[in-house]
């Protein structure tokens, strides 16, 4: 290098250092001089003036040049709209912010972190749905208004979000949200809300972390956690997140359990703020003991519009749910006052329906098994499609106990009630060893198959029943229907007829070999008239209503014995037998009455004893009639027979004449020829 150069950069260096102390020097003169509390007034006078607000500072304002050259903030509130109380509607404790000094030099400002400590914000909507902010926004001049229909197809670069320089980061500390809808009856609080990033840069990746613990009206307490690397990308308009965890922990009497508790992860997270569409890959969720995992994309926020791939080793919606264990029960009792009374009452069936009419979803479900009350169903699949209000689960198929299960499931939320249609075909099922699961005893056992196909309409459980219209159809083979034996219902009554001791106690189950039953729903009532039971002692067949309105049944059973098996309860020869034998089945489904109608059978016996002497009668007759009819036959073939003789004993006689005559005319021959 020259001497000229090693000059000339000399120069520089000294001018340099004598502009970098002139500024430190100007910079120290403006802070030591410039009092910025002086305009506090100027500012909460500006304040009331454009907003009708109250802008009030409790504290000093400061301004700081080393290391950087910032402004601390003590204590200020900002009032609230009238009409929402007197607690203002911001208010924070501390705040301050800096600038790197050695970046106003080289003209690209490098922001220091943003301190807020004790912020509070209050957010409110009355009855009328106003809020506490409506009188802050203003309308859009014609400008604003025409650029922004230009570019609400989304996409265009005026609605980018660009990021420029450099900024240290948010430290939000113990900052407090509280949000109030009087028209929607809610209200939230978000309290313990701490924020911290590290320094934000655009294209650069920078950590986040929050902590926040929510609390609702409805005894609903919960914690979220958030850690998270994020990145902007500022010419694609993307936000990028990665090695996602998202932690929740819940409680509340609200809750089905009490608890919850929530974590979702995602290896990566792509969030597009053009399309308002967001990427997840590697996605995992897991709800207490449940864990999804697989493919999300949500391709419309804003609607919102989802597509998904999720599997799950095992989905337990019991314990989501906080569904008791069913325990096995010895012996079926009538229900009690109080059972009846909760069974009684209604349950309200509340859907999110503008949720479901903005809804774009289409997915599918995999779960290699599925447990609902206490039912267990293995190798689930389940299509879901929801669009303009219409959500399809279609189709849904699945195994459970040694049987097959296919169906579909649709909501309807397009009018002012939600409307349901379900088609369900079930094949091969054991039902002893499903109602084992479900009720804890296999009141009904056997391989089942049956067909359901309903529509229902209506926001209550009570409307739901009502309004439930279709048809129903099963088939059962080489099973039992327990807690009641029929024969032995026979028995008793036939017993109490003849006014002798009951017979004893028998097993309570009637078996059967097949049962087959079909009907229509009509208004939550379902009618019948086609019952055929198979069984080695019985026929049965049968017509009658069950009532889901009530849960009843109201059902007259035709029974006819055939047949004595000693497992059965039976004996020798039955008088019963080949008669019909009315039985009433009629009250609660949990435990009906069921009444041999002795009337009727009383009716059924005199008419089958008229019978059996009308019968016994007709066979003397024939007995008799018989008898003759041996008689004289035997007394025509004693006259033929003596006619026979007489006839063998006529021809005797002539043939010896003829023999006589013969041997007369030799004998006169051979005295001519002598």
């Amino acid at each position: 290098m020259s001497g000229i150069a090693r000059r000339i950069l000399k120069l520089l260096v000294y001018i340099t250092l004598v502009s970098l102390l002139f500024i430190a020097g100007v910079a120290g003169i403006f802070v030591a001089t410039f009092d910025a509390n002086l305009y506090k007034q100027e500012l909460t006078d500006l304040v009331r003036e454009q907003t009708g607000r109250d802008l009030q500072f409790f504290g000093d304002v400061g301004l700081t040049i080393y290391p950087a050259l910032g402004m601390k903030i003590g204590a200020m509130s900002f009032s609230n709209a009238p009409g929402f109380g007197a607690q203002p509607m911001i208010k924070v404790n501390k705040a301050s912010i800096s600038v790197d000094v050695a970046s106003l030099i080289t003209f690209s400002p490098q922001v220091d972190q943003l301190l807020l400590q004790d912020l509070e914000i209050n957010l409110q909507k009355n009855a009328a749905g106003v809020t506490n902010w409506d009188n802050l926004l203003k309308a859009d001049s014609p400008a604003s208004s025409t650029t922004a229909g230009s570019t609400s197809g989304g996409g265009a670069d005026s609605d980018a979000v660009t990021i420029s320089g450099a900024f240290g980061g948010i430290n939000m500390q113990n900052a407090r949200l509280l949000w109030k809808d009087d028209q929607a009856g809610v209200e939230y609080r978000i309290n313990e809300f701490d924020l911290k990033t590290g320094p934000i840069t655009a294209d650069a990746p920078f950590a986040l972390q929050l902590h926040l613990a929510l609390q609702s009206a409805d005894d609903i307490a919960a914690n979220v956690d958030l850690k998270a690397r994020l990145q902007y990308l500022n010419n694609d308009n993307q936000l990028k997140v990665d090695d996602m965890k998202l932690q929740i922990a819940a409680e509340g009497s609200a809750l089905p359990k009490g608890r919850m508790q929530v974590g979702v992860a995602s290896e990566s997270l792509l969030l597009d703020l053009q399309r308002n569409a967001v990427k997840f890959d590697g996605f995992e969720l897991e709800l207490d003991d449940i864990h999804l995992g697989g493919k999300v994309n949500v391709t419309d926020y804003s609607q919102p519009a989802l597509e998904f791939n999720l599997t799950t080793e095992l989905l337990d919606l019991d314990v989501l749910l906080g569904t008791p264990a069913v325990e096995a029960q010895v012996t079926v009792e009538a229900p009690t006052s109080a059972a009846v009374a909760k069974s009684e009452q209604d349950v309200e069936i509340a859907l999110p329906m503008e949720l479901l009419r903005e809804l774009h979803v289409s997915g599918r479900l995999t779960a290699k098994q599925i447990k609902i009350q206490n039912l267990l169903l293995e190798n689930a699949r389940i299509n879901i499609v929801g669009k303009n209000g219409l959500l399809n689960l279609d189709p849904m198929t699945m195994d459970l106990y040694d049987g097959h299960y296919q169906g579909s499931f649709q909501i309807d939320a397009r009018g002012q009630q939600p409307k349901y249609r379900v088609s369900e075909e079930l094949n091969g099922v054991q039902m002893g060893k499903l109602m084992t699961d479900y009720i804890g005893e296999d009141r009904v056992s056997g391989e089942m198959a049956a067909k359901l196909a309903i529509t229902t309409r209506g926001e209550w459980l009570s409307e739901l029943k009502k309004n439930s219209n279709g048809a129903m159809s099963i088939v059962l083979k080489d099973g039992a229907l327990k807690g009641f034996n029929l024969r032995y219902s026979i028995d008793k009554a036939k017993a109490k007829l003849r006014k002798q001791p009951e017979p004893p106690k028998q097993v309570q189950s009637t078996d059967f070999s097949s049962l087959s039953l079909s009907g229509r729903i009509k208004k939550g009532v379902f009618s019948s008239n086609d019952l055929n039971l198979q069984a080695p002692l019985l026929r049965i067949g049968g017509e009658g209503k069950a009532d889901l309105n009530d849960n009843t049944v109201d059902y007259l059973v035709n029974a006819k014995l055939v047949g004595t098996v000693a497992g059965q309860g039976g004996g020798g020869k039955d008088e019963l037998k080949g008669l019909l034998i009315p039985v009433a089945i009629k009250g609660p489904f949990e435990s009906p009455d069921i009444d041999v109608q002795l009337d009727k059978m009383l009716k059924g016996i005199a008419a089958k004893r008229r019978t059996d002497e009308q019968e016994k009668m007709k066979a003397e007759i024939e007995k008799q009639k018989a008898e003759l009819r041996r008689q004289l036959d035997a007394e025509k073939a004693a006259l033929e027979a003596a006619r026979q003789r007489e006839r063998d004993k006529q021809k005797k006689v002539l043939k010896a004449k003829k023999r006589a005559e013969k041997q007369k005319a030799i004998n006169n021959l051979l005295d001519f020829l002598e």
